[in-house]
């Protein structure tokens, strides 16, 4: 097989790729916006759920957490009498990879939260404004301002982490690229993943330009 036909074999699986990774991106962003608002709560339950949920999802590898998603979750669903056994892989796929990184997303809006200049709960609070509102209204718009740079490299990390989905038997460019590689012996297997690992790279350089240019737009540096 030639260069070409080798980018083109491996490019067939970045839509695959590029779903599952903007897809569960945001989902654990919603997540760890969710976690980081629970952290944030007076109440010891709260905190201490998310400090639960947080040690369990970054102690947890993202590859045995798309298994036990994949395996397990059926399982589940079945004992409370939801048949999930005809459900697609990618549905599991962005289940694992969103339930996985919340944690992360978690501590990287929590980190952001705490950085907010504490006067300025203190300044809506002396006007009447309720939590929810200060936290929707104030704090939330300053969250994804201070955290962009952390969600900018957790992006990226969540690019290299969907290339574990192969193991639920997703055809992702790296699935395509181990099928190539089983195919085809010697030192053209070698050609196949420095070929993926160059994709990977263009994928990244191209997504790191986009945030750099969305903070110079928006005046964030």
């Amino acid at each position: 097989m030639s260069f070409t036909g080798t980018v083109k074999a491996l490019l067939a699986g970045l839509p695959s790729t590029l779903f599952i990774l903007i897809v569960s991106f945001i989902l654990s962003s919603i997540i760890g916006l969710f976690v980081a608002w629970l952290a944030s709560q007076s109440d010891k339950f709260s905190r201490g759920l998310a400090k639960v949920y947080t040690g369990l999802s970054r102690g947890t590898p993202p590859l045995l957490m798309l298994l036990l998603a994949y395996y397990e979750l059926p399982k589940i669903l079945q004992f409370v009498g939801i048949n999930a056994n005809d459900w697609s892989k990618y549905f599991f796929a962005i289940f694992g990879l969103s339930v996985g990184f919340g944690g992360y997303m978690g501590e990287v809006f929590r980190s952001a939260f705490e950085s907010v200049d504490r006067s300025q709960f203190e300044a809506a609070y002396s006007v009447g404004m309720e939590r929810k509102d200060v936290f929707k209204e104030i704090i939330l718009p300053q969250l994804f301002v201070i955290a962009l740079p952390n969600i900018q490299n957790m992006f990226l990390s969540f690019l290299k982490a969907t290339s574990l989905v192969y193991v639920i038997g997703i055809a992702d460019m790296y699935q395509d690229a181990t099928s190539l590689a089983n195919v085809h012996q010697g030192v053209f297997q070698l050609q196949i993943f420095l070929v993926l690992g160059v994709i990977y790279w263009l994928i990244t350089v191209v997504f790191d330009y986009l945030f750099k240019l969305y903070i110079k737009k928006h005046d964030y540096i």
